[in-house]
């Protein structure tokens, strides 16, 4: 089983609790979401986790640019 330097295997990267400092990019579109939360990765490679945008904001401090162009860009 080969880690990342996140310290979790293949497929199963989370934000949260990485075991190394990585700076964490969110773009603006999942910002606007509504209703307002997104699914990450949980750490193993079945979990996802359901998380509030601002909350993950407040945890992760994720840059936060414009990544993927919308006509109303």
């Amino acid at each position: 089983m080969s880690f990342a330097p996140t310290g979790f295997e293949h497929n199963a990267v989370t934000c949260v609790g990485m075991k190394s400092n990585i700076p964490v990019i969110l773009d603006k579109a999942i910002v606007k979401l509504r209703p307002n939360f997104f699914w990450l990765g949980g750490g193993e490679t079945d979990l996802k986790l359901s998380i509030p945008t601002s909350e993950f904001i407040d945890i992760a401090r994720p840059f936060t640019p414009p990544i993927v162009g919308t006509k109303s860009d």
